[in-house]
């Protein structure tokens, strides 16, 4: 590093300072005397100093900085009296010295009359920076190094701020692995500035290096590679050594190096420490890491003794904890399933599920023989606590109410970890909180027995703008796209109310949706619904009112008489609750929907007498159907759950239109025959999440579907049928029809031979996955998958086992304002009915929405 002899070295400044000081303690004070403009010369007695009084300072020597404020910072004032020599011009001279403003102070007189003495301060003030440039540096790094150093122009230049500019340089080069960076600091005049510098800053960051070896010194007991995995370095494939390419980040190092005596501790080694390390160079290019650890010896519980403990038996408390006589040693272990286990129940759960939140616990070690611990379990239990005041902060849209409606801890409740555990999960449910933040904060008051509880959310991007597209159809074919608006915590009430509209009326959790799907004259769908969360405001009871028409046309004109259509049109009504048993995960939802279907010119449409037809080609008819709707939500999270379990069981049924009338129904035709619609439809879905290690996720997923019929001699209608393969297009349905994806397949594929649509399929998947970003604002995760499925025209033929599988992979992406985007890649392994001795090549499904 070269640095122009502007700055110069710190002591020799000091020795400057000083000697200017001296020469009012030390030499001869000259005195000029104004009236007769003679100079004296008086000798300093430093046994016995005179004292003057000050009658006048003045400041010489700088360049941009006020003189009035330069006297006033020294603490001098005129009319002040001073000793000569004392430690009144000393401090006076120290404090201007500490300002850091300064590279030299001087106070010496410039005259004497009587009693009066007059004061210069001489000083010269150091430069300060006007700019820096970076030479030898792409842009990227040019950026980055200004965010990440402490320059600023009008900064002083010191000797202190060129080391520290130069550290922070290597620091950064450091972390990305250059570890032979080197640093120049140029510093040279502002010509147009007065007393300004610039920093000419050239980095040479050499080559990288990495980490090719970790020696552990001391290390016989334990394996190295285990280890080694527990400093996690990042690898590439080597033939010769693991460590040949990993990169030696420093502070990942410093955050990973206490897991090396976590390690130990988990197998028993109590007293393993780590003793020093040392990371040098063995060439230009790698990096060793040596460790010393003392290892210890390895200890086993002999007995375990519980005490304090009135509310639960030993037994239990032993079950619970679940280390037994002879186990290892092992301090994480202990501390986890007394205080905090995250993957089940431990001591201190059963307590403060119970009320006892002033619960403590201590593991006392009371004898150590050879490698045997006896170990005492001190427990006070403390007394019950109830909930005080529930509050909560961050929500600047939401309101107060539809959060507290949604927590399972309220006033006068006692208090449960478990509880506010669950609520958690609640909030997280909604959609309208970042999940990663949700936060409370306990305020417990022992004196009276209460506790205090604070939500703490941070509000995100919940409504939802979609535009969403993609290749297929019912009968058609072509793309088919879709626009439409989805309020996720709209506020009806705020309608009306001046200043509800911020843009949106917005906070009461209601759910308003409007949406739009087409492909030109070929297919237009149109459908509103508004939800109610909590009808009333009292208890979880849902309440939905939806509309919805679709046209479907042969692409003709309106007006033109070869013009053929299928008119659908429909209203639904639906209430639903939250159910306690049997447990509160289970909900409850019932409807009542009613469908018309209006066909005219349906042999022009296909939807005429053939296989894949209506029976008849101009006519309506009707669908009045009740659904009947149980789940259960178990899951941890709602975009990349990692635990817990999804069931849905829903049943949708119509009257048995045919068992009020006496018809004889062989004989009528079909636009008679189907004018009200008689089934009876039975899905289900489960689907179960489960962290393998790390966040390495596994989910398995069955679906089924069933269609009955209540009369033989109607047989099953055309409408309410099921379409399997493919992406399966979101939301695309016509007269009922339920669209099943089925990857590595086309479109519908799967149920083409069916014509109408198939009345009973099944379907089982395998998904691994795993996180890429849990951020909320861009969590992404990839997976691959094992999938197969198939669809059956009747019952009878219903075959679990004759299944069409399929594998791949993809990756999923849920931004906040692009809203859900996916796509995977499919092999399908099995030929299809229609093509039998052909092969179904690999080929990609993807989807995008979008949101705000």
């Amino acid at each position: 590093m070269i640095i122009k002899n502007e700055i110069e070295d710190t002591e020799m400044l000091k020795n400057r300072r000083y000697a200017a000081l001296c020469f009012l303690f030390t030499s001869f004070l000259f005195q000029r005397s104004i009236a007769q403009d003679t100079v004296k010369q008086i000798s300093l007695n430093y046994t016995y100093p005179d004292v003057y009084t000050i009658g006048s300072i003045t400041v010489s020597g700088t360049k941009t900085l006020d003189q009035n404020l330069i006297a006033i910072m020294s603490g001098l004032t005129p009319g002040k009296e001073i000793k000569v020599p004392g430690e009144q011009i000393r401090k006076a001279a120290e404090k201007l010295w500490q300002k850091g403003w300064f590279s030299e102070v001087q106070i010496l007189s410039t005259g004497v009359l009587e009693n009066k003495i007059f004061l210069n301060i001489n000083v010269e003030e150091r430069p300060k920076l006007s700019a820096f440039s970076f030479k030898g540096l792409g842009k990227s790094d040019q950026n980055n190094l200004r965010d990440e150093i402490d320059l600023k122009r009008g900064k002083i230049i010191t000797e202190n701020l060129v080391n520290q500019t130069q550290d922070e340089i290597l620091s950064y080069f450091k972390e990305k692995g250059f570890y032979n960076a080197k640093v120049n600091i140029q510093i040279e005049n502002e010509l147009k500035a007065k007393n300004k510098k610039i920093f000419r800053i050239t980095v040479n960051k050499g080559r990288k290096m990495k980490l090719y070896d970790i020696d552990f010194v001391g290390v016989d007991k334990m394996e190295k590679k285990i280890l080694r995995k527990e400093l996690k370095p990042k690898r590439k494939h080597k033939k010769i050594n693991p460590f040949a390419s990993s990169k030696f980040v420093e502070s990942k190092y410093k955050e990973t190096k206490p897991q090396i005596i976590s390690a130990y501790r988990q197998n028993g080694f109590r007293d393993a420490e780590l003793i020093k390390d040392s990371l040098y160079k063995i060439s230009d290019k790698y990096l060793k890491l040596k460790i010393w650890v003392k290892e210890g010896q390895k200890y086993f519980i002999r007995n375990i003794n519980w005490v304090g403990n009135t509310l639960y038996r030993d037994g239990q408390l032993d079950s619970i904890l679940g280390i037994v006589k002879g186990d290892l040693y092992d301090e994480n272990k202990l501390n986890e399933n007394l205080q905090m286990n995250a993957e089940g129940l431990d001591v201190s759960g059963i307590y403060m599920d119970n009320g006892y939140l002033f619960f403590q616990v201590n593991p006392v070690e009371v004898a150590v023989e050879n490698d045997s611990i006896d170990l005492e379990i001190r427990i006070h239990e403390g007394k019950q606590a109830s909930i005080n005041r529930v509050t909560v902060s961050g929500n600047d849209k939401t309101s107060d109410h539809v959060i507290i409606r949604s927590l399972r801890t309220l006033p006068g409740e006692k208090f449960s970890r478990s509880d506010i555990q669950r609520s958690l999960r609640e909030l997280a449910a909604l959609g309208y909180f970042n999940p990663e933040t949700l936060d409370v904060n306990p305020v417990p008051n022992p004196a009276n027995g209460t506790v205090d509880l604070e939500y703490k959310v941070e509000e995100k991007p919940s409504d939802q703008i979609e535009a969403s597209g993609g290749w297929g159809g019912l009968g058609f074919g072509g793309f088919v796209g879709s626009v439409g608006l989805q309020l996720t915590n709209f506020s009806a009430r705020k309608i009306f109310e001046k200043g509800g509209w911020t843009p949106l009326p917005s906070g009461d959790g209601q759910r308003l949706t409007l949406r739009m799907q087409s492909n030109g004259l070929g297919f237009q769908s149109y459908n509103f619904s508004f939800t109610e969360p909590w009808l009333g405001g009292r208890k979880p009871n849902s309440f939905t009112g939806s509309v919805f028409h679709s046209i479907q046309s042969n692409f003709r004109p309106i007006g033109d008489p070869n013009r053929a259509t299928l008119k659908t049109t429909g209203i639904t009504f639906a209430l639903g609750t939250l159910l306690k048993w049997p447990d509160d995960y289970f909900t409850l939802g019932i409807s009542a929907t009613y469908q018309r279907y209006n066909l005219a010119n349906g042999n022009l449409l296909g939807f005429g007498t053939g296989s894949a037809g209506f029976g008849y080609s101009d006519g309506f008819s009707n669908n009045i159907n009740f659904n009947f709707n149980l789940s259960r939500n178990s899951t941890d999270h709602p975009i990349y759950p990692q635990n817990g379990s999804n069931f849905k069981f829903n049943l949708q049924a119509t009257p048995p239109y045919s068992s009020f009338v006496e018809k004889n129904y062989m004989e009528l035709v079909a636009e008679e025959k189907f004018k009200w619609i008689e089934y009876h439809k039975w899905k289900f879905d489960a689907q179960w999440f489960s962290r393998l290690f790390g966040k390495l996720v596994l989910a398995p997923q069955l679906r089924f579907g069933l269609i009955g019929i209540y009369n033989q001699d109607i047989g099953f209608s055309p409408f309410e049928r099921f379409r399997v393969g493919g992406s399966g297009l979101n939301g695309f349905t016509l007269y009922g029809t339920d669209i099943v994806s089925q990857r590595g397949y086309d479109d519908q594929s799967l149920s083409r031979s069916h014509g109408a649509g198939s009345t009973i399929f099944s379907k089982y998947t395998l998904e691994l996955r795993y996180p890429l970003s849990l951020n909320p604002s861009a969590t992404i995760y990839g997976q691959v998958f094992l999938e197969a499925g198939n669809a059956w025209l009747q019952s009878n033929l219903f075959n679990p086992f004759d299944v069409r599988r399929a594998a791949g992979f993809g990756v999923r992406m849920n931004l906040p304002m692009f809203g859900l985007l996916g796509i995977d890649y499919a092999w399908g392994f099995d030929p299809l009915v229609l093509d039998p001795s052909g092969k179904t090549p690999g080929q990609f499904h993807f989807f995008i929405g979008q949101q705000f």
